[in-house]
């Protein structure tokens, strides 16, 4: 595949050299806590040993006892040691992984890039998009990547919208003593997640004054396949629309039919078939009517990505890499959906 050439190309030339030395410092703190860790033990086995030396004059009773509770203080140390460790290595797993992530992101947007770990889309730009009611749910994001691919810019952010729901368990018991059965109800709260994904937002490149939105049909949760209009806010009539696939997963909602058709025209409705097959998370659609577009993409978050179960202990493989790099591909690929060059030819 093209791109993969083009990836390993720049792999070769600078990304492997860069990583390597990143990686070398993330193992320098990985093996300076995991032998401090060692050597907390050892020193307490040590202490073990000389209090077994020192104890001849002890009733053998106590010092039995003494040695089971500094034994099991010892496997409680051990035990808490290796715990810390594997916490520490998957912190460090998480930064190597942001490293590779921002580089590929640096690689793709020519170093024309934002993002930050622990921010999230503005709410009154993220509410401008108008789908979700934000008047209900509460919103919470972060990861924000703002970038350029082919002097396209586009947003993207990790997002999860949720709603917190009053529930009431019911627990009974019997007494004895006055032969009632009683019946306690206790109140507590629930948080649901409506949408748990990437939101990512670009231009468009057609003339449109309303808003358009693309609402899926299947949805496989059953809570939210119940509620989702609930938590939905758009306005307009549902369009019918010439492409049967399309048709099969999307329905479409706006006030200007006439508009609409003229925005999902049947080669844009073509590529959002093609996009579906490469994302295959389900995805809702907004086109504004200043020229932007938001995506919804459902099961998809760069944080997954920064998680990713990686042995930074030895060199990282280039498979490994290419599979991330693909990833990101896909995403930076998404801002081409709307032009007239398939974005997607080298995939």
């Amino acid at each position: 595949m093209k791109n993969n050439v083009i990836f390993i190309d720049f792999y070769n030339k600078y990304f492997k050299k860069e990583l390597n030395n990143y990686c070398n410092e993330i193992r320098k703190d990985y093996y300076k806590k995991r032998n401090t860790y060692i050597i907390e033990s050892m020193l307490f086995g040590f202490l073990i040993i000389v209090f077994l030396l020192l104890s001849k004059n002890i009733n053998l009773y106590y010092r039995i006892v003494i040695i089971i509770l500094l034994f099991v203080c010892l496997c409680g140390l051990t035990i808490l040691n290796i715990r810390l460790l594997n916490k520490y290595k998957r912190e460090l797993m998480y930064y190597v992984n942001t490293f590779i992530y921002t580089s590929n992101v640096a690689f793709l947007s020519k170093n024309d890039y934002f993002y930050e770990d622990n921010t999230q889309l503005a709410m009154e730009d993220f509410d401008k998009i108008q789908l979700f009611n934000l008047d209900i749910l509460h919103y919470t994001g972060d990861n924000l990547t703002a970038a350029v691919y082919d002097k396209k810019k586009f947003v993207m952010c990790d997002v999860c919208l949720y709603d917190v729901m009053e529930r009431i368990r019911t627990d009974s018991y019997f007494s004895e003593l006055s032969n009632i059965n009683y019946i306690i109800n206790y109140h507590y709260k629930e948080k649901i997640d409506i949408f748990k994904g990437l939101y990512y937002e670009t231009t468009i490149n057609r003339d449109n004054n309303q808003y358009i939105y693309m609402i899926p049909n299947k949805i496989k949760d059953k809570f939210v396949n119940k509620n989702i209009y609930h938590y939905i806010s758009y306005d307009g009539i549902k369009i019918e629309l010439e492409n049967l696939d399309f048709s099969e997963k999307y329905s479409v909602f706006s006030l200007d039919e006439i508009k609409s058709r003229y925005v999902l025209s049947l080669t844009l409705m073509e590529k959002i078939n093609n996009l579906d097959g490469l994302i295959k998370n389900k995805k809702y659609f907004v086109f504004k009517s200043d020229g932007r577009v938001g995506i919804y993409i459902d099961g998809l978050q760069i944080e997954d990505m920064l998680n990713q179960k990686i042995d930074f202990c030895k060199e990282i493989s280039l498979e490994y890499l290419l599979n991330y790099y693909d990833k990101i591909f896909k995403l930076f690929n998404i801002c081409m959906l709307l032009e007239d060059i398939n974005p997607y030819s080298d995939i």
